[in-house]
């Protein structure tokens, strides 16, 4: 019996062209999302016949400098590998990788359809560029809003914003209520807000946040050319508008990175603030968090022109040069399936699937999928540039420049949109 069902299998793979006993090398980040997915890879290669070989590496350059050496237009020592949805462009626009149009039906698991909503169209614009889809967006990443409902329901609390604001206080729906909420709390002697101040990513990503709440971009193509798309005014208004918030937010605000975000919110003195998925189960442990099981999830508040949930999702891509297409686009099928993403999911794991966040059962262990999945529908990307680190450089240094007060808004606008211009001119040709 397992010699006939072992023979079908060896038919059955070769008729999608792969060779039973084929191994294929993938390379992803490391973190315990990809760590969790190692333990489930016996599973796929028993029902397969494929072997992998699996390499977690530290995102930010560990991998960047891996994929660099080991991805070129004529041989690739991968056979799948994890973009940073930033830098998809980078591989994209060198023919490194294969557009997702181009990748196989799938054998045991089957190709998603880009129009069957499994994966929302905001979700799979993480492998977006150009016009084109360029991989599978694999973890479910993106800015979920965190309110302290133990300051939201305090009865105190409730009458006299009320009574200060003549309205309910509630979890922020807009930048006016976020605004009020932040100045009424800092009175109290709290904080309304946690920011993101570090010279790191994080900064980019909040700029992203605010940019594309105030209703501007920062780059985009236009005729086959990039152009800078950042509206002075906007980006004016959205560093003010921050550098407001700074003014209600902990001490030492304009140095704030993660873990000093989290340590704010977690002592249960700040009112609201966004989070990153995995970042989430810091301030949901009793053992660590004075606000554990009493946080209130949902999309972030609406901007005076967008509602805007920054993503960054990572995405599997299937490197040109690769001999084992077939296989490789078998292993990302399986990972994106709804089994796979169910076990990660009940693990604490973010899902790209809308039917595993909006599962019951993982929403009473998780109540963030819930708002993972609807702030999905706001999801806005980081620009869309082949040189993306260079890029994210530029507006990290003028957006923290621009609202902690070292230069004026209107300078620290002015110079990103003259830097930007002169590095869009190395590219423009």
């Amino acid at each position: 019996m397992r010699k006939s069902l072992l023979f079908v299998m060896i038919l059955t793979l070769a008729t999608f062209g792969i060779v039973f006993g084929t191994t294929i090398h993938v390379l992803v980040w490391d973190d315990v999302m990809s760590q969790a997915v190692q333990t489930l890879i016996p599973q796929f290669e028993q029902t397969t016949g494929i072997n992998v070989v699996f390499e977690r590496v530290p995102s930010g350059n560990p991998i960047l400098t891996k994929e660099a050496v080991g991805v070129t237009p004529t041989q690739s020592s991968y056979d799948l590998i994890a973009l940073d949805e930033p830098f998809v462009p980078k591989f994209a626009s060198a023919g490194l990788i294969l557009n997702y149009n181009d990748w196989p039906q799938g054998n045991v698991y089957k190709k998603i359809d880009l129009n069957s909503g499994i994966i929302l169209p905001t979700v799979f614009d993480a492998a977006k560029f150009a016009g084109n889809i360029w991989g599978m967006p694999i973890n479910g990443n993106l800015y979920v809003w965190m309110t302290n409902e133990l300051m939201l329901e305090n009865p105190t609390y409730q009458k006299e914003f009320k009574a200060q604001y003549g309205y309910d206080l509630q979890v922020p729906q807009n930048f006016t209520q976020l605004l009020d909420m932040a100045k009424f709390f800092h009175d109290k002697g709290l904080y309304g807000f946690a920011p993101f101040t570090l010279r790191a990513e994080g900064s980019t990503c909040e700029a992203v946040w605010m940019f594309s709440s105030f209703g501007t971009g920062i780059i985009g193509l236009e005729n086959g050319k990039y152009v800078v798309t950042l509206n002075k005014e906007d980006a004016i208004k959205a560093m003010q508008y921050y550098s407001q918030l700074l003014q209600y937010s902990p001490p030492g605000a304009n140095s704030m990175g993660h873990p000093e975000r989290i340590a704010a919110f977690s002592s249960g003195k700040v009112f609201t603030m966004f989070q990153w998925p995995a970042l989430i189960p810091n301030s949901e442990n009793p053992n660590d968090s004075m606000v554990a099981g009493k946080i209130a999830f949902s999309v972030p508040p609406a901007g005076p022109a967008a509602t805007a949930s920054v993503r960054g999702c990572w995405v599997l891509a299937i490197p040109s040069a690769s001999k084992n297409k077939a296989a490789a686009a078998e292993f990302a099928y399986w990972w994106a399936s709804k089994d796979v993403q169910q076990k990660l999911a009940s693990m604490g794991m973010a899902s790209v699937r809308e039917d595993v966040l909006m599962n019951p059962d993982l929403i009473a262990k998780y109540p963030w999928y819930k708002a993972m999945a609807e702030s999905m529908n706001y999801a806005v990307s980081r620009p869309r540039f082949v040189d993306y680190a260079e890029l994210s450089n530029i507006v990290q240094k003028y957006w923290l420049a621009g609202v902690t007060g070292t230069m004026k808004p209107e300078d620290a606008v002015n110079s990103m949109i003259q830097e930007i211009n002169n590095l869009l001119k190395t590219y423009n040709g």
